[in-house]
């Protein structure tokens, strides 16, 4: 398959400098299985790997998508949860954290200042409790079916590349966020 795909595009294994994936946080086996097979690649062709956020990732994409400068990133986490973080547009237009990236019940993610845009489905998590709890919200566009593009993360790779922001193979790694995946947390 992937011979096919790099034939399609021009390509040549040996033309390829870096391998790039979203590390998560998301769905714990399609992360894993993304990492493994970044890794059997990257190991093979002998090159490095970017490691992108899937929310940084998702936040590019929605400001490729819109004509916003700042997004709030919600992902549905499962056990009344969400993984969120916000972003805002540099001059480079590419997505830059704001802080950093959370996991948190729905009712202690903080929006300070309201975003221009909210991406991911975890704005569907909860019904109306982010207007409820951020009345603000109410006025903002909401794109809750907006996924991660490749082309996006692609942006965000070179970016990372151009800032010496890679690693070996062997140390990529999985941004989880949650560690404990098979018990509801106390809270």
């Amino acid at each position: 398959m992937m011979d096919s795909v790099l034939k399609a595009s021009g390509l040549s294994k040996q033309s390829l400098t870096h391998c790039a994936f979203a590390n998560g946080p998301g769905a714990f086996t399609g992360i894993r299985i993304a990492a493994a097979t970044v890794q059997g690649i990257a190991i093979g062709l002998g090159i490095p790997v970017v490691q992108m956020s899937t929310l940084a990732t998702l936040a590019q994409t929605c400001l490729e998508k819109h004509a916003v400068d700042s997004i709030l990133v919600a992902l549905d986490a499962r056990m009344g949860e969400v993984y969120w973080a916000m972003y805002q547009r540099d001059k480079q237009g590419l997505a830059v954290l704001q802080g950093t990236e959370m996991l948190t019940k729905l009712e202690d993610v903080v929006i300070d200042p309201i975003p221009a845009c909210g991406a991911g489905h975890g704005w569907v998590v909860g019904g109306n409790l982010w207007i409820d709890r951020f009345p603000g919200c109410s006025n903002i566009q909401i794109d809750s079916e907006l996924l991660p593009d490749a082309s996006a993360l692609l942006k965000l790779a070179r970016q990372a590349v151009a800032e010496k922001r890679y690693v070996s193979a062997e140390n990529t790694r999985i941004n989880y966020l949650r560690n404990r995946v098979a018990e509801k947390p106390r809270h």
